[in-house]
């Protein structure tokens, strides 16, 4: 809505980099999200881009990548997550233009989804800017599962000044942001209802849950645990943790607490600062350098109670540039970058400290003095789980140097490009999670009640981990291009490139990796790495180092240099004029997988190293229980360990699409069919699950016996993905512009990455690891069907309008030149998965994971509400009889669930978003913009995926939380008001 507003463009999959064919659009923006921590902050809602609200990874054209959309600044990567530094983002001032590169993108590009931006320079004319936008509570409407509206009050401003220093030679351009709030956030769980507290469960035997002493074996009577059997450890945590149910009806499990607690609604505290220089050294050549500095303070409200997270992140970037013109057809660009990122948590809380108020006792390896706490997973209430936003990591110090140079060279009808770069990435820092000081499993498989088991003391499985040392992690990825646009003939203009990605494998600068040779059951280390095994690592586990095993020396993983990348498109003018264009391309692009295994996959092992601990109950005795929930240390089989094949080869994705478009009476439309594939995905398995049989599990059935899990990551993993796309925009007259579309997509893949905690491989281990085909189901992460529509409106009131067409002074002012804005989205919701815990059905030493699918029985109610979303008797635990799908003893049935992954399907999601604004001119050259947006103008609520694991029988199928409608939105309506002076 604001004149100012940077261009955004989109350049679509079928253009394959070609220009001038009428691809490049500029697209309304609605609003920006300040605060926003990455680059997708300025991307409207139809570029193509699908925003995955609770996800960690962006779709493009519904293809997932396995490294995202990379952002691009000023043509040098700031590298958002998968590969090092970053997110980096400018001033919103500093913003000039902003371009979205989609699928098929040619071959300068390494990734096929690219998000670009330009900053802005200075001019021969002093230009400058100021804004302030505001937002308080008043101005807001009240989330979903809350009463009231939280309080906030938020300022975001900002101002910025260009100029020449000397006159057609020497410019300047600075800009200043910052953002700042009080505020509170709706916080929403499932607590225990006061007579669990008491051990009383007898409001469970109406729902068929009958509990039992697992010390006797006999039935609790009227479901009551004695007060002489409820462990002081277990109440002096749920003191601590469980606050008193506060709302819902009596007795209502669900959703039953709610609180506005301190805290931030996102990165909405900041300061932002940009410099740059352009110097037009002589009529060939000019150079650029821009410097940006952020500083990002949060703090977030923790879930669960009480815990919040401090956190702390800075970025510094800044980029070099010089172009020299050889000829008038002959340009050359060098650029060099470089990024650096930090980030700072720190919990509300000291890890020890609880323990020792908790009374947990055993806990030799916890790190003393850390800022985290533990973690208690109870069926039936909220999991306490401080990882979710309240861990701890030191200052996770993070740089990218980057440079690259490309030459361009118009030839006739080719404009050809050939270039390379190289970006050195480093990664350092550590974190200390809730697993430090233990996490502790009530799934309720001794009583038949997950907290009725909490309140006993008697844990169904526990782990705990030593921290990893500091790790130093450095990798280089290079790459080189050529490619060609060719104007065949005026009704044709085809586009080819080839591009070489050379991906080094990453190596840490001490030593501190390590895998897992299959071949001998040893763990291999750098050699350099020897020095810094944990010296309290069992002795009996063997460790070789990678000059013995035969690995490489210092990566452990052997470089692939063969990813070679095709990419071709092609506009062709059907009938010789441009009302009907067809349009199509392919290309295949490598994913940047390399640092996210160094990082995850390859650390800990026998730098660290964690345990499980599995209990039973033998002659009414339990192996391990509060306050001392651990086995006696040293224990090696049960070791937990990662390792991946040293001969991965590269993922990469295939694109392919093909579009008609055309233009019929002022309206402009277009059908697109696009697909994908992406092979060789690295998938998870453990290497140590034994083969299902109905053979109870022992620790001498795995292969490994001096392991416990061994999650091996290996190449094999495909997705699939099919999507038609249709759209249509028209420009009625002079004040009104209209665009909508749809997509239908189909997304199949055999490596799920939603489970894997925000890696950008596939984190979620296969069920059984010689049976990776029965893992094809629906991809979590696209959207089935999506509907948008945006109309950019001028009233018709004022000079030149309908209405007051010769308006002029305060009736022009006042009446003339509003703009409005809309933006409609409407979507299915996303997919997810049916769970069950407490049981290990398969005897492989798995305990949850898929149930079995009930027959006959459909997977959603007649009416579904959000505290009955889909049928939880339509699954089972695997042995149930079918009259009793969560039965308290399974028969032996030696297999895993039949169900598949990704059966259900989520809430749908739709929001309207509002703009308005007028342009109140001060003489010529001096303009004041109103501005007003409404996000979620409706308040529609959109709501989270439910909760799926049909053993918490109080809250199966009952949806907690809202979700977002795009990236970074309220989920409740909210409106700013916003003024802009320029000059």
């Amino acid at each position: 809505v604001r004149e100012a507003s940077p261009v955004i463009t989109t350049e679509d999959s079928d253009i394959a980099g070609s220009v001038g064919n009428g691809a490049v659009e500029n697209l309304p923006l609605v609003s920006r999200q300040h605060g926003d921590e990455g680059l997708y902050a300025l991307t409207p809602l139809n570029t193509g881009v699908e925003s995955n609200s609770g996800n960690s990874l962006p779709v493009v054209d519904g293809a997932r990548l396995e490294t995202g959309t990379i952002p691009l600044v000023d043509g040098i990567a700031v590298m958002a997550y998968p590969q090092g530094a970053g997110p980096v983002q400018p001033g919103y001032e500093d913003v000039e233009e902003v371009g979205v590169v989609s699928s098929v993108a040619p071959a300068e590009f390494a990734t096929a989804g690219t998000l670009q931006m330009v900053t802005r320079g200075g001019t021969n004319g002093f230009h400058g800017s100021a804004f302030w936008d505001y937002n308080g509570n008043a101005l807001n409407a009240r989330n979903f599962f809350s009463s009231t509206v939280p309080f906030r009050v938020y300022n975001d401003f900002g101002a910025s000044i260009g100029g020449p220093i000397k006159k057609n030679k020497l410019f300047f351009f600075a800009d200043y942001e910052g953002s700042r709030e009080a505020a509170t956030s709706t916080v929403v769980e499932s607590v225990p209802l006061p007579a669990w507290r008491n051990g009383d469960f007898s409001s469970l035997l109406g729902k068929g849950t009958v509990l039992k002493d697992p010390f006797t074996g006999q039935v609790f009577p009227n479901n009551q645990i004695p007060a002489s059997l409820l462990n002081g450890v277990s109440q002096n945590i749920q003191s601590y943790a469980y606050p008193l149910p506060n709302t819902g009806p009596v007795g209502s499990t669900a959703n039953n607490w709610v609180e506005n607690e301190p805290g931030l609604t996102g990165f909405t505290d900041y300061n932002n600062i940009d410099g740059r220089i352009d110097y037009n050294i002589s009529s060939r050549d000019a150079i650029f350098g821009r410097f940006s500095w952020r500083q990002l303070p949060l703090t977030s409200v923790g879930v669960p109670y009480p815990l919040f997270r401090d956190q702390l992140r800075r970025s510094r970037s800044g980029v070099f540039s010089w172009n020299h013109t050889f000829t008038s057809s002959l340009l050359n660009e060098f650029r060099f970058g470089a990024t650096f990122h930090d980030n700072h948590y720190t919990a509300s809380v000291v890890g020890t400290n609880l323990l020792q108020q908790f009374g947990i006792q055993g806990l030799t390896t916890a790190p003393s003095g850390k800022a985290s706490a533990p973690n208690f997973n109870i069926a039936g209430v909220t999991a306490w789980d401080p990882d979710t936003n309240s861990d701890d990591y030191e200052d996770n110090a993070e740089s990218d140097f980057e440079w690259l140079d490309n030459l361009s060279w118009t030839h006739g009808r080719h404009f050809m490009k050939f270039g390379f770069d190289a970006i050195r990435d480093r990664l350092g820092g550590n974190n200390f999670n809730a697993i430090n000081y233990g996490e502790y499993d009530f799934p309720g498989v001794y009583t038949g009640f997950g907290y009725a088991d909490f309140l006993l003391g008697v844990p169904e499985t526990t782990e705990v981990s030593v921290p990893n040392p500091e790790r130093d992690l450095r990798g280089t990825t290079w790459g080189l291009f050529a490619q060609d646009q060719f104007r065949m003939k005026s009704s044709l203009t085809l586009n080819y490139g080839i591009r070489w990605e050379l991906q080094g494998p990453y190596q840490s600068n001490t030593g501190i990796i390590y895998t897992f040779d299959p071949s001998n059951g040893a763990l291999v280390v750098p050699d350099n790495g020897t020095s810094r095994i944990n010296p309290d690592f069992p002795k009996n586990i063997p460790v070789v180092t990678a000059s013995q095993a035969g690995y490489p020396a210092n990566s452990l993983l052997n470089f692939n240099k063969s990813n070679i990348e095709p990419r071709i498109g092609f506009a062709y003018n059907l009938f010789g004029h441009s009302k009907t264009v067809i349009r199509g391309g392919y290309g295949i692009y490598t994913n940047l997988v390399y640092q996210p295994l160094a990082r995850d996959q390859m650390s800990g092992g026998p730098f660290s190293g964690s345990v499980q601990y599995i209990n039973a109950i033998n002659n009414g005795v339990p192996l391990f229980s509060f306050p001392s929930p651990f086995l006696s240390s040293g224990t090696t089989s049960t070791q937990s360990v990662d390792g991946l094949n040293p001969n991965l080869k590269t993922p990469y994705t295939q694109e392919w699409n093909l579009s008609v478009e055309h233009q019929i009476g002022g309206w402009g439309l277009r059908i697109s069919y696009l697909g994908s594939r992406s092979d060789q995905l690295i998938y998870l398995r453990n290497l140590n699950e034994p083969a299902p049989s109905t053979t109870p599990f022992s620790t001498t059935e795995r292969p490994y016996p001096l392991y416990s899990s061994i999650t091996y990551a290996d190449s094999g993993g495909n997705d699939i993905y099919n999507g038609l796309e249709a759209s249509a925009q028209k420009k009625f007259g002079q004040n009104l512009t209209f665009n909508t579309g749809w997509t239908w997509s189909k997304d199949l893949t055999d490596t799920l990455d939603e489970g894997g905690g925000g890696s950008v491989f596939g984190g979620q281990v296969i069920q059984n690891q010689d049976d990776r085909a029965v893992e094809k189901t629906n991809g979590g992460l696209s959207v089935p069907e999506r509907f948008y529509a945006d109309a950019l409106y001028t009233l018709p009131f004022g000079r030149g309008q309908h209405f007051l067409s010769s308006a002029r002074g305060p009736v022009q002012q006042i009446l003339g030149g509003w703009r409005t804005t809309w933006i409609v989205l409407a979507q299915s919701g996303l997919w997810f998965s049916p769970s069950f815990s407490g049981f290990d059905p398969s005897n492989t030493g798995t305990f949850g994971g898929l149930p079995d699918r009930v027959p006959g029985v459909p997977l959603y109610p007649a009416n579904r509400t959000i505290t009955n979303w889909f049928n939880a008797n339509a699954f089972e635990i695997p042995g149930c009889p079918n009259s009793d799908p969560v039965c308290s003893s399974p028969a032996n049935v030696g297999t895993f669930g039949n169900s598949a992954y990704n059966v259900l399907s989520g809430p749908p999601l739709f929001d309207l978003d509002f703009g308005l604004a007028k342009d109140f001119h001060i003489g010529e050259h001096v303009q004041v913009t109103f501005s007003t947006t409404m996000d979620n103008v409706l308040n529609h609520p959109n709501f989270s995926n439910p909760v799926a694991n049909i053993s918490d029988t109080t809250t199966v199928g009952t949806i907690s939380g809202e979700a977002a409608a795009d990236f970074d939105e309220p989920t409740s309506r909210e409106i700013t008001f916003g003024l802009r002076l320029q000059f």
